[in-house]
């Protein structure tokens, strides 16, 4: 009606007709490019997997419902196969158009089916109809959808209040998706959780502890500054896995202990935070105990849970702390240590 194609706005164009052929990838020329072709494909599942990842968890907390993230990826997978033999565009969620589907009340798969019929019927029949459409009028219903369904401002507010560094991530996320493309968003979100995930795996908290007055419970003295602290005797809380990268820190905690507690006679270590240990972190244990043996102070292991157990158990650590020296919690750790102390005092006086 109002000729806009010849007026200079930008219109959808030739949609073509007709349902495609099923068709195998050309070998030859995947091969001759296969450069390009795994790096697409890694950047395809990156970006595919955090789409349908994000889209699917967000929409499910916004409506109250369970997903399947591996369920969500085996059928994504198997669309992209189905994809990839029709000549097709690779698959994955479309953030744009579940907005606008679920801004317009859809519910169910339904909406699914229907869009997936409505292009059965655009490839065969209605294709011409939509040629002269402005592209702007698909651009202002994602742009409403977009920012009317999925703007979450208020989690942005919270993400800055409950942790920091979770809202500069979702900065940088944001601005690198603007300036650099999907991709390098995704990449750059991505990289910046991966070094916070890492940082925090290697740097376990390790906090003494002291015993509440009256009590048997034992909590962070820098916490509760009132609490009692044992003479003669540390006591050490290891949260964290006691692996290849967080082993050396343990030791260097344990050797600081040692250093600046003047009449040291014995350290426990509370192990109830160490999920896992691998086999660099049971031998770094067994240097632990040949520093205290040098160290002439006694170390003891306090709730130490049956798997971490059974690993220090094959690598012989078990056997060189002593079974006496394992116990179920950090009370009775210390009664023992007490124990052991003043007997030695008793036979040195005799």
């Amino acid at each position: 009606m109002f000729d806009l194609g010849a007026k200079g706005v930008a219109l959808v164009g030739d949609v073509p007709s007709g349902l495609p052929s099923p068709e195998l990838p050309d070998g030859q020329l995947m091969w001759d490019n296969v450069g390009t072709v795994a790096v697409a494909a890694v950047a395809l599942v990156l970006i595919g997997f955090s789409q349908t990842a994000g889209d699917a968890r967000a929409f499910a907390a916004k409506h109250r419902y369970q997903i399947d993230i591996n369920q969500e990826s085996i059928a994504q997978s198997f669309a992209n196969a189905a994809a990839g033999i029709l000549k097709g565009m690779p698959v994955s969620t479309s953030l744009s158009a579940s907005s606008l589907n679920d801004h317009s009340g859809a519910k169910t798969g339904v909406a699914s089916l229907t869009s997936g019929v409505t292009v059965l019927l655009t490839l065969l029949f209605l294709a011409p109809l939509f040629s002269n459409l402005p592209k702007p009028v698909l651009a202002a219903l994602i742009i409403e959808a977009v920012v009317m369904g999925m703007m979450n401002v208020p989690e942005m507010r919270r993400l800055a209040r409950v942790q920091r560094f979770d809202f500069w991530i979702a900065i940088a996320a944001i601005v690198g998706t603007l300036i650099f493309g999907v991709l390098a968003g995704v990449i750059i979100g991505i990289g910046l959780s991966l070094i916070w995930l890492v940082g925090v795996a290697t740097h376990p908290g390790m906090p003494s502890l002291g015993r509440e007055p009256g009590t048997q419970v034992f909590r962070e003295s820098d916490e509760h500054p009132g609490d009692e602290v044992i003479p003669g005797i540390a006591v050490v809380r290891f949260d964290g896995g006691l692996f290849f990268a967080t082993a050396d820190a343990l030791e260097d905690r344990l050797r600081e202990t040692i250093h600046s507690t003047p009449g040291l006679t014995g350290i426990v270590l509370d192990c109830g935070g160490i999920n896992f240990v691998d086999s660099q972190g049971a031998a770094k244990l067994a240097d632990i105990v040949d520093l205290a043996c040098e160290s002439d102070i006694t170390l003891r292991l306090a709730r130490l849970k049956p798997a971490v157990r059974a690993t220090l158990a094959r690598d012989a650590a078990i056997e060189r702390i002593g079974e006496d020296r394992i116990h179920g919690n950090v009370f009775r750790a210390v009664e023992a240590e007490q124990a052991t102390v003043q007997k030695e005092r008793g036979d040195k006086q005799e």
